[in-house]
């Protein structure tokens, strides 16, 4: 039993006493620890994705055409076996995340190269890439070109009629009579004619007139002018198109 006018002793106290300064303490230390362990995890999260985006390295590979230039005088690549080459790079994935395969080239010089079928390798050397891009590899390491004279003829042109208007209309003249053709030698040099393309359309009238293109399908590489004839057609037929 208590003294009359004793002081109550700590264990005593009601809630609104220094009990509640103890709690308040120890929840501000809980917050203040849970600020500091979520800087931290900023911290690290930021540190790395800088590490990965910046700091670390990536190995990619693109398709790329391949080109040649410095071809001698009166000389032309008429054909190559291969179009395209695979190109392995690495390097900063700062750098690497934005490069597309148009921004490398594979050039071949060909200041050297003769008349005829001939391998040439693809170095390392002949890939230009962007600054800070390392070329690892190229595939296929070599291609097989073949390179011939370029010659210039003259050809005769000759009008074709598509078969369907034959009974119906004839060729009554065309412009040019000639034309000159530039281009690989072995396809030239036994050629003394260049046909058009068959003459056709919703012909109706008693005279027609086209601009026809020269058939230069079967002469890759060789370059006419000009590149149409001028063809008059004069009606022949009474009766309609077969």
């Amino acid at each position: 039993m208590r003294k009359k006018g004793a002081r109550p002793s700590r264990c005593e106290r009601g809630p609104g006493s220094g009990g509640v300064g103890i709690s308040m303490v120890g929840v501000k230390g809980y917050l203040l620890n849970e600020i500091r362990l979520k800087v931290l995890a900023l911290v690290l999260a930021v540190m790395l994705w800088v590490s990965m985006n910046y700091l670390g390295e990536l190995k990619m590979g693109f398709s790329v055409p391949l080109t040649f230039s410095s071809v001698g005088r009166g000389m032309m690549v008429r054909e190559a076996d291969t179009k395209n080459v695979m190109v392995l790079v690495n390097g900063p994935l700062s750098v690497l995340k934005n490069l597309k395969a148009g921004d490398i080239r594979v050039n071949l010089n060909l200041s050297r190269a003769g008349e005829g079928r001939q391998i040439f390798t693809i170095r390392k050397g002949d890939v230009v890439a962007p600054l800070g891009v390392k070329i690892e590899d190229v595939k296929p390491d070599y291609v097989v070109v073949e390179l011939d004279k370029v010659v210039e003829k003259r050809l005769r042109a000759v009008v074709e009629l598509d078969k369907r208007w034959v009974s119906v209309y004839k060729v009554a003249s065309w412009y040019p009579l000639y034309v000159d053709a530039e281009g690989p030698k072995e396809l030239l040099e036994s050629r003394t004619t260049l046909e058009t393309l068959p003459v056709s359309g919703a012909f109706r009238q008693q005279e027609e007139v086209r601009d026809v293109p020269f058939d230069t399908r079967a002469l890759p590489g060789v370059r006419v002018t000009p590149e149409t004839a001028r063809v008059i057609l004069k009606r022949i037929g009474r009766g309609p198109a077969p």
